[in-house]
């Protein structure tokens, strides 16, 4: 008789609050190390998975050659152990709502533009048995000068980057939240890697798997974005789930009175997606915990400017002149799709959706719930900050940047299509037997 298989590791790199390895665990991956810049991101993934081993700072200082051969080799078990290696580093360079804040800075000119080169060392180092590397959409486009560059050379030099990593065949594509079970629309863009020996035995053949380089596919006729979307292969294309509107993810916290002092749900799970996001927390729901579900304090003009938007439905750009800001383009959350797939993105900031019944934005509790982020993942570190901080400064040298709470939820992966993701890892590395067994 077979004895127990063991459970497949994992090291998460740019690891953020956690909501990759949240899916990944859910598919039964067991997180062995993580590496996270963010003194409060790293806090959050630490609380929430605290037998995981943390290298908190700068991957190249804490992650360096020396320190991965001397400290995570022996607890790995050596070269070729490692199960998965993911990570996704920061997007902010590539990342569409960056143009908001009119930066002038090239993305060459930002340090940070370059780790995903940090990944690709650590993989050459460890050889895991697959890895996954994913990012924002907005790589397919991004240009490295704003002015002389061309559309799509940094996503070319990452895929040609990764590519070049020997022993492996990998596959990039774009893949959107949805297709799991996700109340947002939330393309993501991913490189799969699995190492020939690995790859030999599995089940699956790689589509598209070498996009020319120099220019689009198909003659410059098409875009990345078209060529790579939900292409299959190494990547699953959907889990079946159909996503919940917005009132039947949130419901059970609309209500007013939450304070720490009192922090316990008042309403009873009534949808599956609702009672999915609070199993972990128990099944008497009056005794359940419930962290993170503070509301703003808006002034009487956003108040306003919110009701409007929701008795009108419309965004705030279509709100009378007087009821306008620069600040952002504020959008309306329908409370049903109505047949269509979800056009929303949770971004880093709270301000960017208003709640579809009360004047209000959401809370970090309900962000986390558009992310499948369930009722017991713990976040800490600051609720929001002001924008300079969070986004820092290029245009002044100041590449730091704060992650409060919202960002951390933001800037995750959703856990439901990374468990989708973890399960498909899974049957790459453990292809099943005609026998029904597994290798």
């Amino acid at each position: 008789m077979m004895g127990e298989q063991r459970t497949l590791t994992s090291v998460d790199l740019f690891a953020g609050c956690g909501g990759l390895t949240r899916g990944l665990e859910g598919a039964k991956f067991r997180c062995v190390a993580f590496n996270e810049v963010n003194v409060n991101a790293a806090a959050s993934f630490q609380a929430n998975f605290p037998d995981a081993i943390p290298f908190v700072g700068n991957i190249v200082d804490v992650l360096s050659n020396d320190i991965i051969k001397k400290e995570l080799l022996p607890i790995l078990g050596g070269t070729g152990k490692l199960d998965l290696l993911c990570g996704g580093p920061p997007c902010q360079e590539y990342s569409r709502s960056q143009v908001r804040r009119s930066q002038k800075v090239d993305t060459k000119d930002i340090p940070t533009s370059y780790l995903f080169q940090e990944m690709i060392r650590v993989i050459k180092i460890l050889q895991p048995k697959v890895f996954l590397f994913e990012n924002v959409e907005g790589l397919l486009t991004t240009k490295w000068e704003k002015k002389k560059g061309r559309k799509g050379e940094v996503f070319r030099r990452v895929w040609k980057d990764f590519e070049s990593i020997n022993g492996y065949k990998i596959q990039p594509t774009l893949i959107h939240a949805y297709n799991f079970g996700v109340p947002q629309n939330r393309p993501r863009v991913m490189i799969m890697g699995v190492r020939d020996d690995v790859y030999s035995k599995s089940e699956y053949e790689i589509v598209r798997s070498n996009p020319r380089q120099n220019k689009f596919l198909n003659g410059g006729k098409s875009t990345y974005s078209a060529e790579l979307r939900n292409n299959a292969g190494l990547f699953p294309t959907g889990n079946g789930l159909i996503p919940p509107d917005i009132i039947d993810a949130l419901d059970d916290l609309n209500f007013h009175g939450w304070v720490e002092g009192k922090p316990r749900h008042r309403k009873k799970p009534k949808t599956q997606y609702q009672k999915q996001m609070r199993e972990m927390l128990g099944e008497n729901w009056r005794k359940h915990v419930l962290t993170d579900h503070e509301f703003s304090n808006h002034r009487d003009l956003t108040i306003e400017r919110f009701q409007h938007m929701i008795d009108n439905q419309c965004n705030m750009k279509e709100c009378p002149e007087r009821l306008r800001t620069n600040k952002n383009n504020q959008s309306f959350t329908p409370k049903r799709w109505k047949g269509k797939n979800p056009s929303i993105t949770c971004q880093s900031i709270p301000d960017d959706y208003v709640h579809y019944s009360v004047p209000r934005t959401y809370s970090v509790r309900e962000w986390a719930r558009l992310q499948t982020l369930p009722d017991h993942h713990i976040f800490l570190g600051p609720r929001t900050t002001g924008g300079g901080r969070r986004a820092g400064n290029p245009t002044e040298g100041n590449f730091e940047r704060e992650c409060p709470k919202y960002t951390q939820i933001g800037n995750a992966v959703p856990p439901f299509m990374a468990k989708s993701i973890g399960e498909r890892i899974i049957s790459i590395i453990r292809p099943s037997r005609h026998d029904g067994r597994k290798v």
